[in-house]
Parts: C-alpha cells; structure tokens; sequence
C-alpha cells in the first residue's frame, strides 16, 4: 500500500484521535487550535472510560461506543456552559488561512521526517514493545475487551484481581482499525501521525499561548505550531527508541494537560473573595481531566506533569503567600496557617511513598547499585555529553549511540526565550521546568550512580523518556525567543516577521534531524526484509505464510503455539488466530509453562496433552530465530523448539523458512 492510499486511514485516525473530543467539547467557547488540544485529552478521557464500562459488561469494544460516552460528556459541558456562561477556554480568534497552512506545514513536517524513510504505511516497529502493543491491538478487534483494568492479563494469565494496562493508545488503533477497514499496521502508523498533527502541535501552541501572557495570542500560536516540529527528543525519538507508542501518546498530551491547569489556577488565584468556589471546582476538573487522561495514556508521564507543573504551583503558592504576609493580620494568619498544613501533608505523603517503596516495591532488598541496570537504564555517555545535547538540542535518536547534529538556531531561541522568561515573574517557572528535566535527563544518560538511580528510577532511569519532556516547556520557550528577535529587528512588523522567522527555524532544524539521524532511526526499526528476519520479528515472507497458510489450516477458535521470540506472537495480527504467547515476557498461568518449557515430553507427559487441550491449540509455527539477538535472561520458551527439532510432530505445510507442524498425540480436541 502506498501513503497516498492510507488516507482513508489518515481519516479515520484523525476522527478517532479528537472526533470524540470535539462532540464533548462542542458547547464550550475556544479557539480552534485550543479547542483541538482540549479534544485531544477529552477524547482519550472518553475512549478509556468506554473500555472500561463496556469492558466490564462484556461488550466488544467499538468506536460508536467511545461516541456514546462523547455525547453524554457533551451534555453535561452544555449543563456546565448555562451555570457557567461567560466559561470560555480560550479567547483567542486566529485568522482561520494563515493557521491551516502553517498547521499543515507543521504536520507534513512531523510526517516527512518521521516517516520519509519507511517506504509503505504497511510496516510495523519491529521491536521488543511493540509485539505486545499489536498483540493487544489485534486482540480486542477480535473481542478481548479494551479496558485498562484487564488488558495486562493477556500477558498475565497467570495473575488475578486487576490487570491495569494503559489501554488509550490501542483503543485509538483499533478504532481507526474499524472505522477504516486498514490493516491494524496501517492504522498504528496513522494513529501515531495523527496524534502529532492533531494533539502534539496545538497543543504545543496552546501551552506557548496560555504561558506567554502579554504577546498577540495569534501570532504566538503560528509561531509555536512549526516550532512544535523542530524537536528531536518528541516526538521522533519515542518512535524508533522502544517503540513506546502509549508513551507517546501520553507525552503528546502533556501540553495540553499543563495548559489547562495553568488557566484553571489562574483563574482561581485571580478571583475576588467570595467568588472563589466556581474556580476552584474548574481547577479541581481541570487536574482531575489531566490526571486522567494521562493515566488512560500512560501514568507514568504523571511524573512528568507533575515535575513540569511543579515550578509553576509553587510560584503561584509563593506569590499567594507574600501577599498575603504584606496585608498582615488575620490573612497573614491564615497563610502560615495553609502554608504549615501544606508542609505536614507533604511531608507524609514523601514518608507514605517512602514507606510503599520500601515495603511494597523491596526499595532496599538488593544494593541500590545492582538496580536499573538494563538496556534502558544504563548510562551511555559523560555528564558533559548531555549538557552539551541539551544546550545545543542535539537529539538521540533511538538507533544506537547516534545523536543529531546541533541545531544552532533553534537552540539561539531557546536560549534567548529562556533569558527573556528569566527576566519576567509570570515565565519565570518555565526556565525552572526546563531545568529540572534537562537535570534528571543528563543524570539518567550520563550516570549510573545511586542518586542518579533514585532521581530518575520513576522514569525507569530512561533517557528517553527524560528528553521527551524538554520539548514540552522548549517550544514555548523558543517562540518566546523568536518573538523577541523579531521585536527587536522590526517592531512595528513583528507579528509579520515571527512567523516566517519560526517557520525558518523550524525548517533548518527538521532538515537536520532528518539528514543526520532521525530518519533513519525510523527507517531501521520498520525495516522489513522479504525473507529470513534476523533481528527483526517477521519478514515479509513470514506475514505471508501467516496469512495464507496459517490462517487456511488452523480452525477457527484454535490458538497457535510457537516461540514468540521468532513472530509466532503475531498471528493473530497476521494470520487471525490467537497465539498461546502474544509476547515475549508475560506472568503465564500453569497450562501456559508447561507448553513453554515440557513440550517435548508430550508422549510421556499427560499435562501435556492436558495444557493443550485447555488451550485449545493443535498446531505449532515455527521460524527458528530470536528477533534483536533474542534475551537469554527472558527467552523461556525451550519447549517449541525441543519438540520440533526432535521429529515430534507432522509437518501441515512450509515456505522454507516457516513452518506449520500439526499435533496428533494428544488425539482431536474436546468438544
């Protein structure tokens, strides 16, 4: 399938990314750039909250049903307009020309440089996340329900009780899935291209327009959105580096998650007294909205939220606070009166979380020095290196070592930005965001020390999710500096000059990425040979035979057994039948471990046969490689392997490089 074909995709990824959004939004006054960032977490609202209430009675899960939750959430934005009627989330009237073509621009961008290297629409990351996130994907179109608080138990056959598995970025696919009638491949690559395009760039621009008071709202938005383009951290390097698709997601909401509790706490902390508790139940909706629409997403960018709001909280609270201590008397009172409860109910809830740590999580079971010492984990440069990346924004790319080449324009912005923000109280906080995450990123990629581990273990010590949070508060950051630039070379035609100036930026910046690195970080990971995968998970051959022949022989209702570490995990991706292992690390029930590990004993083993019959399987594939060198620390899988190179079982049918062995000892499965 060409790209030009995957538009009906495009489409649907783009209805299914804010359309939910967009219905339950509809009676609220906004801007149209804040409107589709405000959609963007609404609608993730809405599609979590269907997973999980149809999820839980049963019901398949469909796009009309996410609609469904919509429009009752439109009704009750319609109740909140009529109490609330001068309600508006953003005021700003941005000529409607200039903004679809620099909004386009921004998008085609994101696109080209993410995907110029990846030849058709058709091609999935062929890493280690993603053969679970397909697997899920795959799954709840053919039924399983999409609902966060079960979908870790595809892996976790063995657990009980709650299975949370943030389910957004799935259910997302698999409505474009649905709505469109594309491959679940097609639809993840749309559904990623649309998240950038439609909740990414506004909002980038809404968070540029909320914390950048005093600036023309319009021109600050259409210098914000090709900016948003320009950062290699996020959202390029999270497609190649995992790929952590939910992640991702999660990350793109950030800003609009940050905006709309900055303009909630605004409000409140503006209001006269007596008239405080409309605002301060919106600001109480507004933390609620973001809290959960991240955790549908991913909970852990919570942390992230929480770190880049930080500064700003505490900046409000501080300047409530001196007020309040210059009119003296019983405000005075009431301030240090707050400021103690605040500081008791932050100190027990550190002691809480310390306490969880220790005796939940075995904090201190083994040396601090033995922990976070995966692959994610381990530091891979100097200190130095990473101050260096962060001061001239070069980019790791997720494909090795490789790093971008510096992009001195876009870091002279974000540096003059920073400099102007420092100079002025209401952006200051963002200077101090900024920092706090270029610190833990630095740390995270240039130490494997223990307070290293400790700052940034709630991140996994990943350097890359670290770096993804720099370009969150970056971006307003840089069109702060460009609009300073441009005042300062021509004051009266400022506005004139700062788009074209942001646009040029934003393109010398994206060429770069793309020229020296980022693309082909892309190009590797979706890399699809015709035959015989080595480190990739399936070749275009294995899809192929899963296709056709697997799905031609193996009946309807019966699982495919197979090592899940040479592709067997994804067929029913490919091939329509659910696999026995659809990943390569799960917490697998007893049926489960034993095909795993005793498959070979099947003709003097009755659990065997027993195993098999539970799990209804008859037929093992078999493609004898371990995708990315396989993991001898997390490859338990001997028993498929054991059995086939023992002659146990008939061959049904081969390509030469696949193939399908059906199981005839254990006789025909059970009524």
């Amino acid at each position: 399938m060409s790209w030009l074909a995957a538009a009906p995709a495009l489409l649907a990824a783009a209805a299914a990314v804010i359309g939910p959004g967009l219905v339950a939004t509809a009676p609220l006054r906004a801007g149209a750039v804040a409107r589709a960032a405000l959609a963007g977490l609404v609608g993730i609202v809405c599609a979590g909250v269907a997973g999980t209430v149809f999820g839980a009675i049963g019901a398949p899960f469909h796009a009309a049903q996410v609609l469904a939750v919509a429009l009752a959430a439109g009704i009750g934005a319609a109740l909140l307009r009529r109490r609330l009627p001068a309600l508006a989330v953003s005021g700003a009237r941005i000529p409607p020309v200039p903004l679809a073509l620099v909004w386009t621009g921004a998008a085609l961008v994101v696109a080209v440089v993410a995907f110029a290297g990846v030849p058709d629409p058709d091609r999935i990351s062929q890493t280690y996340d993603n053969v679970f996130h397909l697997s899920a994907v795959a799954a709840i179109l053919d039924g399983f329900p999409a609902s966060p608080l079960t979908l870790r138990s595809l892996i976790e056959t063995g657990a009980s009780g709650i299975a949370y598995y943030p389910a957004a970025w799935h259910e997302l696919v698999a409505m474009t899935s649905q709505l469109s009638g594309a491959s679940v491949a097609v639809s993840a690559n749309a559904v990623w291209i649309a998240v950038q395009a439609l909740v990414w760039l506004p909002g980038v621009a809404w968070l540029a327009q909320v914390v950048l008071p005093g600036r023309p709202a319009a021109t600050t938005v259409l210098v914000a959105l090709p900016l948003g383009a320009a950062f290699g951290a996020f959202p390029y390097a999270l497609l190649a580096w995992g790929t952590v698709y939910p992640t991702g997601l999660a990350h793109a909401l950030l800003p609009a998650a940050l905006a709309v509790v900055v303009i909630a706490a605004r409000g409140l902390a503006t209001a006269r007294r007596g008239e405080r508790a409309a605002p301060a139940a919106l600001l109480i909706a507004a933390v609620a909205l973001a809290v959960v629409a991240l955790a549908f997403a991913h909970p852990r960018v919570l942390a992230t939220w929480a770190l880049l709001l930080l500064p700003f909280a505490a900046w409000v609270l501080g300047r409530g606070f001196a007020r309040a201590w210059r009119r003296g008397g019983r405000a005075r009172r009431r301030a240090v009166g707050w400021l103690g409860a605040g500081t008791g109910l932050s100190l027990a809830l550190a002691g809480a979380a310390l306490w969880y740590a220790v005796t939940r999580l075995g904090l201190f079971d083994e040396p601090l020095e033995d922990r976070l010492s995966g692959p994610q984990a381990q530091a891979v440069q100097g200190i130095g290196d990473g101050i260096a990346q962060v001061l001239t924004l070069q980019a790791m790319t997720g494909s090795g070592a490789t790093t971008t080449t510096v992009a001195p324009f876009l870091a002279a912005a974000v540096l003059g930005g920073a400099v102007v923000a420092v100079r002025r109280p209401r952006t200051r906080w963002l200077v101090v965001a900024f920092a706090l995450a270029a610190v833990l990123f630095v740390l995270a990629a240039g130490s494997d020390g223990v307070i290293a581990k400790l700052a940034t273990g709630v991140w996994y010590k990943d350097r890359f999710r670290l770096a993804a949070a720099l370009p969150v508060v970056a971006v307003p950051l840089a069109a702060l500096g460009v609009l300073a630039l441009a005042r300062f070379v021509r004051r009266r035609g400022a506005p004139r000059l700062a788009v074209p100036l942001a646009g040029a930026v934003a393109l010398t910046s994206a060429a770069g990425l793309a020229l020296t690195g980022t693309t082909a970080a892309s190009a590797d990971v979706f890399a699809l040979p015709d035959e015989r995968a080595t480190w990739q998970i399936v070749s275009q051959k294995q899809i192929d035979f899963m296709d056709d022949r697997v799905a031609g022989t193996v009946p309807a209702g019966q699982r495919v057994l197979g090592d899940p570490w040479d592709g067997s995990a994804l067929t029913q991706l490919f091939g329509r039948r659910e696999p026995v292992f659809p990943h390569v690390n799960g917490q697998w029930d007893a049926a489960r471990l034993t095909l795993a590990w005793d498959l070979a004993r099947i003709e003097d083993d009755p659990a065997v046969c027993e195993a098999l019959d539970a799990l209804r399987v008859r037929y093992v594939l078999y493609n004898p490689h371990e995708f990315g060198g396989g993991d001898p620390a997390g490859n338990h899988f001997p028993g498929p392997h054991a059995a086939v190179e023992a002659g146990l079982f008939t061959e049904e049918a081969t390509d030469g490089e696949s193939t399908l062995y059906r199981i005839d000892q254990c006789g025909a499965l059970p009524d």
